[in-house]
């Protein structure tokens, strides 16, 4: 089967960054109120998801990356062509501290376990959980990043002592 050369798809690595006990969540200013997901970006030309990952994780929050495993893809046709690149990256505890970098991000913080559970465990579609009341809002089933979030939290609630 022969592809169109108009047909492109865009490798993006989106990962889930954790300290061990905190995942970090970002959000961009055009993200629906208290919308906020792992962190993303483009693949650049000859570089690794490994390269990717540790780049756009120090571009984003200025923190370095220890580990890194991949975990899923999914083709997002969203504004345009790409394929998500799924990774969840481990940073040093004693290297936790965020620097926001405001021309990709609006905020960026560290969620607990508790509370990323909870935001899980909302009822009602994603249009719903929008409001001042609500003070994290989860990306829909739909997205790669749902599940990467649910992944972690099933991860670290199997790892809590009985």
């Amino acid at each position: 089967m022969a592809i169109s050369s108009a047909a492109k798809m865009a490798p993006v690595v989106i990962t889930l960054v954790t300290d061990g006990a905190r995942c970090l969540l970002a959000r961009q200013s055009s993200f629906p109120k208290g919308l906020y997901s792992a962190l993303a970006g483009f693949c650049d030309i000859g570089e690794s998801v490994e390269e990717a990952v540790q780049r756009e994780v120090a571009e984003e929050v200025g923190l370095e990356v220890e580990s890194l495993q991949y975990s899923a893809s999914q083709h997002w046709p969203f504004p345009n062509s790409s394929l998500m690149i799924a990774c969840h990256a481990t940073v040093k505890p004693g290297q936790t501290e965020i620097q926001v970098n405001l021309r990709e991000l609006e905020a960026a913080a560290w969620f607990s376990l508790d509370e990323v559970a909870a935001a899980l465990m909302r009822k009602g579609s994603f249009t719903q959980q929008q409001s001042d009341a609500l003070p994290l809002v989860l990306p829909p089933k739909l997205a790669i990043a749902h599940h990467m979030i649910k992944k972690w939290v099933e991860t670290q609630t199997s790892s809590l002592p009985a």
